[in-house]
């Protein structure tokens, strides 16, 4: 079998491992107090100055933090001890990996009209040694950095070239649960197999919940649990057809066909290379010009 590693999410493990936030709380006139966490800190805030609502920042009290690193050769090694993780438990050689870094274009960027794509993450959170982590991937272990696509496009449409059960997909990431075929999730040491099924349940549940994650709405008010409850018991058609139709009805958008059609390619992993899942004319009588909105589940 051969190892296909989400090499985006060793870069940041790796990094963020080798570098931590120290948070310093002064309340009054007092010495600063050092805490590994924020929440410790707060906690500690609410026992100082217990029963005050208008407590001001700056005034009553400075909570601030500091970014302490460690050598980036901690980074690197935590990196190395990664790659050995999962090929010791995978039973792979260097041979029978390859490494899957994000390039900076990304196609989604260009598609994302409703708000911006990952427009919510604050690059002030990228660790220090990233770069530095990513350079020693390229340099040690076979590497596709992509282009004009995501690591995670890549991972599918390769999985899906090689046919089943040939490869397995080495990440964290439970979007890549779009991809049939084997996965390693090496946080939990967990090997498993998505099936076809599987695989298109959890991208039609996801374009009902969007991804907070990278900025993607989906529709409002739906979670994880709602959107599985939608789609319980329906065959694959059935799931697309209830998707369709809950656009058609409640996303509250006067286009609800082109929304649903921007949600759907924002989130579908790419399995064959620029293909993305689009709904068709056929989709777009289905949900007609929307009427009322769909009652809650607990009307059904």
């Amino acid at each position: 079998m051969y190892g296909l590693i989400d090499a985006d999410i060793l870069v940041f493990r790796a990094a963020f491992a080798a570098q931590k936030n120290q948070w310093f709380l002064s309340v009054g006139e007092a010495p600063p107090e050092m805490f590994a966490y924020k929440k410790e800190a707060i906690k500690r805030l609410d026992e100082q100055l217990p029963g005050i609502h208008s407590r001001v920042e700056g005034q009553d009290y400075r909570l601030w933090s500091e970014r302490f690193l460690e050598p980036v050769e901690n980074a690197l090694q935590n990196c190395k001890s990664q790659m050995k993780t999962i090929m010791d438990k995978l039973q792979l050689n260097e041979w029978d990996v390859t490494c899957y870094l994000s390039g900076g274009v990304n196609y989604r960027y260009a598609i994302a009209k409703t708000r911006p794509y990952k427009g919510n993450r604050d690059n002030v959170d990228r660790p220090a040694h990233e770069e530095a982590v990513r350079n020693f991937i390229k340099s040690k272990w076979n590497t596709v950095v992509t282009d004009g696509i995501e690591a995670d496009d890549a991972l599918g449409t390769e999985q899906i070239s090689r046919g089943r059960n040939n490869s397995v997909i080495i990440s964290i990431d439970k979007d890549l649960d779009m991809i049939p075929g084997f996965h390693y999730n090496l946080m939990h040491d967990i090997l498993y197999e998505v099936t076809e099924d599987d695989a298109m349940r959890k991208f039609f549940t996801q374009l009902l919940t969007g991804d907070p994650t990278d900025n993607i709405v989906g529709l409002k008010g739906i979670g994880g649990m709602k959107a599985e409850k939608i789609l319980e018991g329906l065959t694959l058609d059935e799931c697309r057809d209830e998707v369709v139709r809950q656009y058609a009805c409640n996303s509250g958008v006067e286009d609800w066909f082109a929304y649903l059609n921007e949600m759907a390619a924002l989130l579908w992993i790419q399995r064959e290379k620029n293909v993305i899942y689009q709904f068709s004319d056929r989709d777009m009588e289905l949900g007609g010009d929307g009427g009322q909105e769909i009652p809650d589940l607990e009307m059904y």
